[in-house]
């Protein structure tokens, strides 16, 4: 126990030293993509990885792509928050019925969000690939999704309560808690893929009798 506390301490100080390096604004999106492979290889059991080196290569490696990656969620959130203000001053009938495709399309940005580092890292597709992947991931196990979204909203509400723990846990916890969840999906995704190929590949032998 107390080494996964020192874990997950020590790769949420990375976490913040290296956002801090790139002047927070192009440094989160590298660093968090870091973490997340950290998480990846710790849920995979690779529990001997040395977490700088890789930290820091990771970092490298993928500065531009991960801050392009991410800051194209932040021009959605903000584009979609102006479209919050303009409800308030339109009528009050007309707004209640484009909240409702607000609110779809928040949480729509909210099931990408939540899968988006994840596919990141585990992933090798096209850049635009990643959101798509994202999407189709969270809205085929919407069980697993809503589960996602459950664990940013509780960690948002505990940090609020105790912001201490932020200092030391606020990324590394819920990342690694994303990252776990998210594997389990990838690997229903696998063993469907692998089934789904078997069947063909039976299928295909037959036809070629």
């Amino acid at each position: 126990m107390s080494e996964w506390i020192m874990r997950l301490a020590y790769i949420n100080l990375l976490w913040i030293v290296f956002t801090l390096l790139g002047g927070i604004v192009l440094g989160i999106m590298p660093a968090t993509v870091s973490l997340f492979t950290i998480t990846r290889k710790w849920v995979m059991g690779d529990d001997d990885c040395e977490v700088f080196k890789l930290f820091w290569e990771t970092y490298k490696k993928n500065f531009m792509k991960a801050s392009l990656l991410g800051y194209v969620l932040v021009v959605a959130g903000f584009v979609l928050f102006l479209y919050y203000q303009g409800l308030q001053i339109l009528p009050e009938q007309l707004s209640q019925v484009l909240q409702v495709f607000f609110y779809s399309i928040l949480l729509i940005l909210g099931v990408v969000v939540a899968f988006i580092f994840p596919v990141f890292v585990h992933f090798k597709v096209n850049f635009g690939h990643y959101y798509k992947n994202a999407l189709i991931i969270g809205l085929s196990f919407p069980h697993f999704a809503a589960l996602m979204l459950f664990v940013l909203v509780v960690f948002f509400v505990v940090y609020q309560f105790f912001p201490v723990l932020a200092l030391f846990f606020g990324v590394s916890v819920p990342g690694y808690l994303l990252m776990a969840i998210s594997f389990i999906v990838f690997k229903k995704i696998e063993l469907k893929q692998n089934k789904n190929n078997q069947e063909y590949n039976d299928n295909s032998g037959q036809l070629s009798v």
